[in-house]
């Protein structure tokens, strides 16, 4: 009956441990952590496996021998060069026999009542020279319930065992015991002094009591209790007795999880050590975006200034000269000039208005066109240059991310910025974008933009964008005042004209004000627009990051506080 119980008390801690390794499972999957996916279905599969002992050591320090005398039987081969070549699971079977269990891992089937509920592991030695095995080993240890740790009696002071076993007993938590092999090559002075050391070392490294075996495996064919085989037999026996080594086994893989949850702890520290550091330049981003877009609104500033500076003075020159053809005299010489015309066309003021306003309008498009090309020339060099200081910036972050080989999540992280680099230096080498008009529609506006790049196609535009401003405002004021000269006796209607000529001269001056800031605002918005989108994945990429850290944080300790608040018994 009290099997029975115990045993049931068992199933239930088991359900209850397996579900928070499921959770587990689902945590380190959804906070891309791949490797330590693998180490926690392992431990959700090693729940339901037999008591594991697992057998470690380096090359030669007798494991294979141990587990022969353990078992009394040739299981594992035994020879002067290294002949455990892969991990062997050795259990209980009807039929004898090996099979491939996957990877380099083989499960040795024998018919021995010594392995009822439990499984011995002969793994390759931590210092093997053949490629993988420490690795695999490793990947091993986190679903033992008792590490065995094989040194020779002649020479337990092993670095590379030593590492192990921090490896085993401090990181994954796992119940460790010692073997001193080979105790019939060594002396009883040896074995004194190298028992004495082994149990400082192992003290030096938090176990305070350690136990330890001294085997002979020759000794033991003979007699098991003389070569040290059947002590080490009842030690199997007393944790696999009772029930015990069921606790044990629970506990053993509960640390196991926890180690697993302490390292995804650390690693989402570091995540958001980063996320903080790339939502402080993202912040940075945002500042030096319109840091630029107020320079280059000064910049526009400034160009709208001196065409308006160009628009009052040969305003003024063509409302002087248009004055001047107002005056006795000039109308009289207008008079004149008119008998030696007639036949060749009009020689009226209408007539004479339309030529000075040819002459304003010709003026005024080709003084604005040049600075509207030097000052659009400005503007994008002051854009370019805020988005060259962030592609640099951006590049220190892409060198750092490319030195974090970390989780699947950073390796997401590193395509965002090598993404966005793409996109803003596409940005500045093409050039159409950048303006908001395709090149090969500039081109055909003016045939020098499709051999400048990004600064004549900028520049063309903005050109043309102030160009057809002015056209529209000389345009409009010379039809304005043709309809006023239409119906004026001009000599006595001088004043009024005049006056209204300066009106409509002033209107035109506004409009012109009015429609440049319109058109330069525009063309500026859509620049900053299509230049903030570049950086968009690299915005989007750390909400996401931030809501995803989020979840992880909050499930990781709630899974945290559910494995502590477990017990075995």
């Amino acid at each position: 009956m009290t099997t029975t119980l115990l045993q049931s008390r068992y199933l239930a801690l088991r359900a209850e441990l397996s579900g928070h390794l499921g959770r587990l499972c689902e945590l380190l999957a959804g906070c891309g952590q791949a490797d330590a996916v693998t180490t926690a279905e392992e431990l959700l599969a090693h729940v339901a496996e037999p008591f594991l002992f697992v057998v470690v050591g380096e090359v030669k320090a007798g494991k294979s021998s141990l587990i022969n005398a353990l078992l009394g039987m040739r299981v594992t081969d035994v020879a002067p060069d290294p002949c455990t070549d892969r991990i062997r699971i050795i259990g209980r079977g009807e039929t004898p026999g090996e099979t491939a269990a996957g990877g380099l891992v083989t499960r040795v089937s024998i018919d021995s009542p010594l392995l009822d509920g439990v499984s011995i592991v002969d793994t390759p030695g931590v210092d093997s020279i053949i490629d993988r095995h420490q690795e695999i080993t490793e990947q091993f240890i986190p679903r033992a319930d008792l590490v065995l740790f094989s040194f020779s009696a002649l020479n337990p002071y092993s670095r590379s065992a030593w590492k192990f076993f921090d490896l085993v007993a401090d990181t994954w938590g796992r119940n460790v015991a010692f073997a001193l092999t080979l105790a019939d090559l060594a002396s009883p002075e040896q074995i004194a002094v190298n028992t004495g050391r082994l149990r400082d070392l192992a003290r030096e490294r938090g176990l305070a009591d350690p136990t330890i075996f001294l085997v002979s495996a020759v000794r033991s064919q003979d007699d098991p209790e003389a070569g040290g085989v059947a002590a080490l037999r009842r030690h199997i026996s007393e944790l696999t007795a009772g029930g015990g080594h069921y606790a044990g086994k629970l506990d053993a893989t509960r640390r196991s999880a926890l180690h697993l949850l302490a390292e995804l702890g650390r690693s989402l520290a570091a995540r958001a050590r980063e996320l903080e550091a790339d939502d402080t330049e993202a912040g940075r981003i945002r500042h030096r975006l319109e840091t630029a877009r107020q320079a280059a609104g000064r910049e526009a500033e400034v160009l709208r200034t001196r065409v308006e500076a160009a628009y009052v003075r040969l305003s003024g020159e063509f409302e002087t000269a248009f004055a001047a053809e107002l005056t006795l005299s000039g109308m009289l010489g207008r008079s004149v000039a008119g008998l030696w015309r007639r036949g060749k066309g009009s020689s009226g003021p209408t007539a004479r208005l339309a030529e000075l306003g040819a002459v304003f309008a010709r003026d005024l498009e080709r003084e604005v066109e040049a600075i509207a090309t030097q000052g659009a020339a400005h503007i994008f060099e002051s854009v370019s240059g805020y988005a060259r200081m962030l592609l640099d910036e951006l590049a220190v972050r892409r060198l750092a991310a490319a030195a974090d080989d970390g989780d699947a999540l950073s390796g997401q992280r590193r395509r965002v910025l090598a993404e966005v680099a793409e996109r803003v230096e596409s940005l500045l080498a093409e050039g159409g974008p950048l303006a908001g008009i395709d090149p090969k529609t500039v081109a055909a506006m003016d045939p020098r933009a499709a051999m400048g790049g990004a600064l004549v196609v900028l520049g063309t535009i903005f050109a043309m964008s102030v160009k057809s401003v002015v056209i529209d405002v000389t345009g409009g004021v010379v039809a304005a005042l043709g309809a006023v000269l239409a119906g004026s006796a001009l000599y006595w209607q001088r004043p009024r004209v005049l006056g209204e000529m300066r009106r409509r001269l002033a209107v035109g001056g506004e409009t012109l004000r009015r429609d440049l800031d319109e058109r330069l605002a525009a063309r500026l918005d859509r620049i900053f627009r299509e230049l903030a989108a570049r950086f968009e994945p690299y915005f989007a990429d750390i909400e996401s990051r931030s809501q995803t850290l989020a979840a992880c944080r909050a499930r990781h300790a709630e899974l945290e506080a559910a494995l502590l608040g477990f017990t075995s018994h």
